[in-house]
């Protein structure tokens, strides 16, 4: 889906009249970006943006304010040469977050640091996970398959 399709979409339930009054445009300028092919609209911008960062910041600040996280998968092209190294990295990675639970817990409470390091092999092992998943969706196989 383009972001233009994107847009009608998420504006469908609102509409576009509320949205743009909310945000303090004229509902034609909403309009002409999510039907003119020639305009670039403000969700293509954004990705544009966050793209020539270079980095997660912008993306990670829009799923926070949303009330959620940005978990960035893996390049499956880079990804594991096969299953069995796959499903090794995984049972490393939940291992890694089951010691970094049971480090935190060990005297009762749990501090900032052992939050943080929970949430670092949390996002570790999401990542590697829908990797796995997108790569199997792409047509990853065993070497010699």
């Amino acid at each position: 889906m383009n972001s233009k399709e994107t847009m009608k979409l998420a504006a469908k339930e609102t509409g576009v009249k509320e949205i743009a009054q909310s945000l303090g445009v004229a509902p034609s300028t909403l309009y002409n970006q999510m039907n003119d092919e020639n305009k670039v609209d403000i969700l293509q911008r954004f990705v544009d943006f966050s793209n020539l960062c270079a980095n997660d910041v912008t993306i990670s600040w829009a799923c926070d304010q949303l009330g959620g996280s940005f978990t960035p998968n893996l390049k499956v092209d880079n990804y594991q040469t096969s299953a069995s190294e796959c499903v090794a990295s995984s049972l490393k990675e939940f291992s890694d977050i089951i010691r970094a639970i049971g480090d935190a817990i060990a005297d009762g409470k749990i501090t900032l640091e052992e939050a943080q390091s929970i949430r670092k092999e949390w996002q570790d092992l999401k990542s590697l996970m829908e990797s796995f998943v997108l790569a199997c969706e792409t047509g990853y196989h065993d070497k010699g398959e």
